[in-house]
């Protein structure tokens, strides 16, 4: 007997068996601290109604003549909780934790709000885990209503208000139709953003039983995305990928999509409609996501203009030229006081100064650095980008025999362009539209196929050590090598980053 669809959404207390591959890939992930810590939010009152624990009255007759059981089983919650503050207080292995939990006190199951809370614990204790891609939040065009200046309005104007509770309800709504799916919304504490976590159940049905099945070997079967909202900004963070380990097949990126376009629906009302944009900005940190796509970066002030967006000057920034002055002069009236009181003997200083570690060209040279980068690309910030791609769209110089290299060219352009299109695997976002075939073919000169691509785990911090040691020109790099377009994709044209519709990329 068939059993017909519902309509209805995952809840919080709804479990999984702690066998289940899902809650064994989380679960053995976390750290003890992690672990303990968990258990003790999941016995607070205010979450026991979906977490509820085995304890010594839920045991049934057939059990009670069963001694293999390796943990007793509590008799109230308060007990549990004063387990875990001793498990808290003392040290032991991870395992010890991760055994208790799912052979011991919640051996019934673990709820769908455990598994979501486990999830976000673990990418808290590891932020650059996932890869996570920046869209702006942006008002489609209204015909009816007055186009305004989007630089001198209000940001209430064109950014939705955010209630979670509303959001939320428009969120199932749109998707409830689709998918069953299982939502958690938080606010993280640590950090100015909020996080959305939607468990993704391909199935007609939203029951125990259907979530229960363990299809080890389908990858599709169900998905975890996470959202980011940075507090005070119009962008919205998704995540490329799941945890570290699980493959992401085709249909699974598709209902992730679905997601994506559902977000943008879910703020619009009938007076005003968003859309999510692409910023062209991809990193795993989340420290970098905030420095240049957090609450008012949506400038791309980086690199060297980063000295006017993190307050470095103790006036005015706009009187940039004589405060850069006169705190050239300061800085170089205490180096000379300091330098003349160290060759000064006395208690507890050397009787002459010590002599110079670097050259007048090396002082140079980081000298021209600090121009160029500001206070930004430093090795240890935190703010490291992993992977820069960018396209080179500028003509080839003139060479004598220009006629017979145009010819070529025109060949080598279309053979590019072919074997781009012939290429296996996901097609990639710098490659050539028509568009930017026909702007080529305007241009006066031949036009490569050049892509540059920088990797590491600090891209601009590297290329700023590049400069310090003299290996890169920093007077004559172009200002998108120190970062300062603020995307990891894009295409480079006269030596700046092209930009189409107000957003900087390809």
């Amino acid at each position: 007997m068939a059993t017909a669809p519902d309509y209805k959404n995952i809840p919080h207390s709804h479990r999984l068996p702690a066998s289940h591959r899902e809650v064994q890939r989380t679960f053995t992930k976390l750290s003890r601290q992690s672990l303990v810590s968990l258990a003790q939010q999941w016995l607070s009152k205010k979450n026991r109604d979906f977490c509820k624990p085995y304890l010594l009255g839920d045991r049934n007759d057939a059990e009670d003549d069963d001694d293999d059981e390796l943990y007793e089983p509590a008799q109230s919650y308060e007990e549990l909780q004063e387990a875990y503050r001793v498990l808290a207080a003392r040290k032991g292995g991870r395992r010890e934790v991760l055994d208790r939990i799912l052979e011991g006190d919640w051996r019934t199951g673990i709820s769908m709000y455990q598994l979501a809370t486990a999830e976000i614990q673990y990418l808290l204790d590891h932020p650059n885990a996932l890869r996570w891609t920046a869209k702006r939040l942006t008002r489609i065009p209204n015909a009816r209503s007055a186009i305004t200046d989007m630089e001198v309005t209000n940001d209430s104007d064109h950014l939705p208000r955010f209630q979670a509770q509303t959001f939320m309800s428009n969120l199932a709504r749109e998707l409830t139709p689709l998918m069953k799916a299982h939502y958690l919304i938080t606010r993280i504490k640590t950090s100015p953003m909020t996080l959305l976590r939607v468990y993704i159940h391909d199935s007609p049905y939203s029951t125990e039983a259907s979530l229960a099945v363990d299809t080890s070997s389908s990858t599709d079967s169900a998905k975890s995305v996470f959202f980011v909202w940075p507090n005070g900004s119009p962008f919205v963070y998704s995540s490329l990928a799941t945890l570290t380990g699980q493959v992401v097949g085709d249909e699974a990126r598709h209902l992730r999509d679905i997601v994506q376009q559902a977000i943008p629906k879910a703020f619009s009302r009938p007076s005003a409609r968003y859309q999510l944009t692409s910023t062209n900005f991809t990193t795993k940190s989340l420290d970098a996501l905030l420095t240049y796509r957090g609450p008012g970066k949506s400038n791309a002030a980086a690199g060297g203009w980063s000295i006017f967006q993190d307050h470095s000057f103790s006036q005015n920034a706009l009187d940039f030229i004589t405060t850069q002055k006169g705190d050239g002069q300061e800085k170089h009236a205490v180096d000379k006081a300091s330098s003349n009181g160290v060759t000064k003997p006395g208690p507890g200083r050397p009787k002459r100064a010590a002599e110079p570690t670097e050259t007048p060209e090396a002082k140079r040279r980081k000298e021209v650095a600090a121009g160029r980068f500001g206070t930004s690309a430093q090795p240890d910030d935190g703010q490291g980008l992993e992977r820069v791609e960018i396209r080179i769209d500028d003509a080839f110089p003139s060479v004598p025999g220009a006629d017979r290299n145009q010819q070529e060219a025109d060949t080598s352009t279309t053979d590019a362009q072919a074997s781009n299109r012939t290429r296996r695997g996901r097609p990639s976002i710098l490659d050539r539209t028509v568009e930017d075939l026909q702007d080529i073919q305007n241009e006066e000169g031949w036009v490569p196929e050049v892509r540059v691509t920088f990797q590491g785990s600090h891209v601009f911090a590297g290329i700023r050590q590049l400069v310090e040691e003299g290996i890169v020109d920093g007077e004559k790099m172009p200002g998108w090598m120190t970062g300062e377009a603020g995307v990891t994709v894009g295409a480079v044209r006269q030596g700046r980053i092209r930009s189409k519709q107000g957003v900087p990329g390809v």
